[in-house]
């Protein structure tokens, strides 16, 4: 007769996790059931307090106790802990797996740190005393380092982030109000300068200026709270005195916080206090004491509470109330990373099972010596959501992060910026996770940015694309953000900064794009910061070229693109890149010799976008007003044959810094367990799941040589995988039949005519040929198709629009020489236009939206207009364009040869008269906006006359509930195409009528 085994105790178990937790961070008191007294209301079975947040409950069940579990976690929010101050608003519901029932004292210890089969759910208070649950249903699976992730996060609920978010907000506009000088007052433009930033008219630079009062008042009072030593006067070692004993009787001692910041700074914390102590001090801002008191007295009142709190050591509050707060932020594009997108790509960039440097976690010697730099900082948010996840991970795994601080502060992590200000924040968060933790100097720095005097200029951190950085300029970024260094220790810096050093590089870089086409009143937006003036812009976009000289960067994608240049350049092999990109860095043509960077030199390319109807739904930064992605990469000297790259397309954006720790555990997971593939046919993807909770799905897709990685963004992968069989000359049905397409690229068919900018312009400028004015008459000279017009452009026939005078009889009839038939629409609105094709009745130049295709044989423009009308001919430029805005597909005149079309060359003379009969009997219908495609019944019969009767292809493919019938729903309802908007277009023998009611395709 066999032994019966006997099973662990529940309480057991719970005793042994709460070892297990207890000794994974420093920073826990940990107990278990025997000890986890709740006031009134027994005990939980794991309790977690945590220094620096809120205490965690956890209610365990043993195997297939979830809805047990479930019932004992609601129970318990809300409630206090016997000696806590602070109640319970997080509580994780635990199911432990049938392998815990059997081991005992250590081997059952062991088989915690083992396991992976942990099931847990988090529950949470919201405000007006709600909860929710994570995930919405079912349980995460994981082992016990996420859950201690899990707590970690738990112990910094979103509603009390939100809530001093908001109180902080507040104290800082009032602070402003109590400083009361009028904008362009001597006091305005000295607090202006000592931040770094000129004095505004909106307020921003002096709010910001609060900003750096209230974070230096937190944190001196963090300092005092672990008893940070300073030296005295008289040379002797004491205590940082409270804010209290610097407000005697509730009366400011200016002259004693002075003392007392420059006792700090004396030490260390230069970043944090400098800045602060010039602002208050008299000689330098000429501020009256009764001035300085009424906005110190307010700040310290908010400071107080917020220190209470035990938040400010957490750069969630920070990275979600401070982005707002900073100046200049038009043309400096300071958009900063949302505090859960940071925690995503940060769980991307340093996932568990590949150890920074190589070697393991708990390795703190291989640790130290790694690099982090992030050369566009901000506010710290992302640089600190990687140290955050880096301590976090040596901790858990057996280190010390506390230890480790001082070197990672001292030579691991590089945070530089071109304001002062924001390096400030990022000392502050970066310093304030050990603050009573000592350490020599730092990493952080404000780059140069602007004239620099003899015609000299610097660009910012972009002077670290040059191999070997100008000594002087780093000696200065030193000075100015850390005082006054020796020769070797600016030695030491260069070195360090150098190319092919840093572990990550971890980056949410400036977008804003070198050119004037957005911003036609200054000349070179890029650089439009600090009113540099004209001349000084132009020195700086040339400097930046010399810089980035043979490389992909360019000012047609931006300043991301440089800074893309730099993380390459300073990247080591092995190392990894983690940048928040525009969407067009996936599809944009000017973003296309980054794209093959990538694939030759880098390896393990995760590409993360959002399948959002509206391009502030599809952005992982605030404000930008574009789509974004993330990118994730790692360099490598050994590429593989045939790149590949794996597209996460999630849902929505993560609503909070957990979930996105959870979702980047979750694309992890999935990645180690294998992908399917893009090319494999409609064989569905991998989903990316928390519970049951669908949050996107996740694609191995081959990276093409040259062109647009197309699936960024898309919501509905059959309809991704429809296109790329398209794109490669087969339309493939859900039965499996496949039919031929006779597909080619526009380039290898027609030329696309001159840029606008050749041909002319509404301005009198020298490069163009033309003056453009709206046509005068009914037939001039030189007709033009230059801007659109939705109502207009509903027909396949089009009326130009515009007239081109010459400026020089020769350059004019050069370009009058490519006018045609047949307008490519290169700035295509899904949600309003009709038309990727444009035909005139006879040749006219194109214009800035619809530039000339232009064809050896003029009967070849019938059957290219006909398909790039029909829904397969949208389907291409959808999946070709670049689609940072939703609800629009641009391209570029030099992108659209690529765009795929059909091969006019194989067709027959027949089928070519059959093309243009066709194009004249469906000339005078009215096509819907590609939105509503699924209800136009004149693209359906364009479908039909193309596919069936001049290709000749089978004819149920057309009917009713057929391929294409389903392929325009699928369109319609795809969000990059209706983009949010539900007004519906519909023709009456009046015109066109606008009504407001949702698409059928998406009801």
């Amino acid at each position: 007769m066999a032994e019966r085994r006997e099973r662990t105790h529940e309480q057991s178990i719970n005793d042994a996790l709460g070892e297990v937790l207890g000794k994974m961070r420093k920073s826990w008191t940990v107990g278990p059931e025997r000890i986890g007294a709740l006031l009134g209301s027994g005990r939980a079975d794991v309790l977690v307090l945590d220094e620096t947040g809120w205490p965690v409950a956890i209610e365990a069940k043993v195997a297939n106790g979830h809805a047990a579990a479930e019932q004992s976690a609601i129970a318990r929010l809300g409630q206090k802990p016997v000696g806590s101050a602070q109640a319970i608003e997080s509580v994780v519901a635990l199911v432990y797996p049938e392998s815990l029932m059997s081991p005992s004292g250590e081997a059952l210890r062991e088989a915690i740190r083992e396991t992976n089969e942990l099931e847990y759910a988090l529950y949470a208070r919201t405000e007006g005393n709600g909860r929710s649950r994570l995930p919405a249903s079912g349980w995460i699976r994981g082992d016990v380092i996420d859950l201690a992730m899990l707590v970690r996060r738990a112990a910094v609920p979103p509603p009390r982030v939100t809530r001093l978010a908001s109180d902080l907000s507040v104290a800082v506009d009032e602070a402003v109000v109590l400083f009361g000088f009028p904008f362009g007052s001597e006091q305005g433009d000295a607090l202006g300068e000592v931040i770094g930033q000129e004095d505004d008219r909106f307020g921003q630079t002096r709010r910001m200026a609060m900003v750096v009062l209230l974070n230096a008042l937190v944190f001196h009072e963090t300092l005092a709270d672990c008893g940070y030593k300073v030296t005295d006067r008289d040379g002797n070692e004491r205590s940082v005195r409270a804010l209290d004993q610097l407000w005697p009787n509730d009366v400011f001692d200016r002259l004693g916080l002075m003392a007392e910041w420059q006792a700090i700074l004396d030490r260390n914390y230069w970043p944090v206090f400098h800045t602060a102590r010039q602002m208050i001090d008299p000689a330098v801002t000429n501020l009256s004491q009764r001035k300085v008191s009424d906005v110190m007295d307010r700040l310290r009142w908010s400071s107080s509470a917020l220190t209470r709190s035990g938040f400010m050591r957490s750069h969630d509050l920070t990275g979600t109330v401070l982005q707002r707060l900073i100046a200049d932020r038009n043309f400096l594009a300071t958009y900063y990373t949302r505090p859960p997108a940071a925690a995503l790509l940060a769980g991307l960039a340093l996932p568990s099972d590949r150890p920074l440097g190589g070697s393991d976690w708990a390795d703190a010697d291989t640790l130290a010596g790694v690099q982090i730099g992030d050369f566009a900082c901000g506010t710290g948010t992302l640089l600190s959501a990687a140290y955050s996840r880096l301590s976090l991970l040596h901790e858990f795994n057996d280190g010390d992060a506390r230890d480790l601080h001082g070197k990672m502060m001292e030579n691991g992590l590089f945070g530089i910026d071109v304001l002062p200000t924001a390096v400030h924040l990022t000392a502050t968060m970066l310093a304030g996770t050990h603050p009573n933790a000592p350490f020599d100097g730092e990493r952080l720095m404000t780059m140069d940015y602007g004239a620099r005097g003899n015609g000299n200029v610097a660009v910012g951190s972009l002077e670290l694309l040059a191999k070997n950085v100008q000594q002087e300029m780093i000696e200065e970024a030193i000075a100015l953000t850390s005082g006054k260094r020796s020769e070797g220790e600016v030695r030491d810096v260069v070195n360090h900064v150098g190319h092919g050093k840093f572990d990550l590089v971890i980056m949410n870089p400036p977008f804003v794009r070198n050119t004037n086409h957005e911003t036609a009143e200054v000349p070179l937006p890029a650089y439009a910061a600090f009113a540099t003036t004209p001349e000084t812009q132009r020195l700086m976009a040339d400097r930046e070229k010399r810089l980035a000289r043979n490389s992909p960067a360019n000012g047609h994608a931006g300043l991301a693109s440089f800074f893309t240049e730099l993380a390459y350049r300073k990247v080591r092999p092995d190392g990894t890149i983690a940048e928040v990109l525009p969407l067009s860095a996936l599809s944009g043509q000017s973003w296309d010799a980054t794209r093959k960077r990538w694939r030759s030199e880098y390896r393990d390319i995760i590409a993360v976008t959002i399948a959002g109807a509206g391009s502030h739904d599809s952005s992982f930064s605030d404000d930008t007003g574009i789509a974004e992605c993330l990118v994730v990469a790692s360099r490598t000297l050994d590429p593989p044959e045939s790149p590949r790259g794996v597209f996460a397309i999630l849902t929505q954006q993560p609503d909070s810094p957990t979930k996105g720790e959870l979702i980047a555990s979750a694309i992890q997971r999935a990645i180690r367990g294998g992908v399917r593939q893009l090319d494999d046919g409609p064989l569905g993807t991998t989903p990316i799941m928390l519970g049951d909770e669908y949050c996107g799905y996740l694609l191995d897709c081959p990276l093409p040589e040259s062109g647009p990685w197309t699936l960024a963004g898309v919501e509905d992968l059959e309809l991704a995988q429809i296109a790329y069989h398209v794109r490669h000359g087969s339309l493939r049905t859900v039965t499996g039949e496949a039919h031929r397409l006779p597909l080619a690229e526009i380039g290898e068919v027609a030329e696309v005519g001159p840029v606008d900018r050749n041909i002319g312009s509404p301005t009198d400028m020298e490069r163009g040929a033309f003056r453009i004015t709206p046509a005068r008459v009914a037939s001039p000279n030189h007709p033009v198709l230059w801007w659109h017009d939705a109502a207009r452009e509903r027909q396949l026939v089009v009326e130009p629009d515009a007239e081109g005078t010459p400026f020089d009889a020769d350059k004019a009839a050069r370009i009058w020489a490519t006018a045609t038939r047949a307008h490519y629409n290169r700035d295509l609105r899904f949600n309003s236009q009709s038309l990727v094709v444009a035909m005139t009745e006879r040749p006219c130049l194109g214009g800035r939206a619809w530039p000339s295709i232009i064809f050896d044989d003029p009967d070849h423009e019938y059957a290219f207009a006909l398909w790039s009308n029909s829904t397969l001919g949208l389907l291409m430029h959808w999946w070709m364009s670049n689609k940072s805005q939703n609800g629009r597909g641009t391209t570029t005149v030099t992108g659209i040869p690529r765009f795929p079309t059909l091969d006019v060359r194989e067709l027959s003379p027949e089928q070519h008269a059959l093309a243009r009969d066709t194009f004249d009997a469906l000339r005078d219908e009215r096509f819907l906006p590609f939105d509503q495609i699924a209800g136009d019944e004149a693209r359906a019969r364009l479908d039909r006359a193309l596919l069936v009767d001049v290709l000749g292809l089978p004819e149920p493919l057309c009917a009713d509930g057929g391929p294409l019938d389903t392929l325009r729903r699928k369109l319609a309802a795809e969000p990059q195409i209706h983009g949010g908007k539900k007004s519906r277009l519909e023709f009456t023998d009046e015109g066109e009528v606008s009504r407001r009611k949702r698409p059928r395709a998406l009801a």
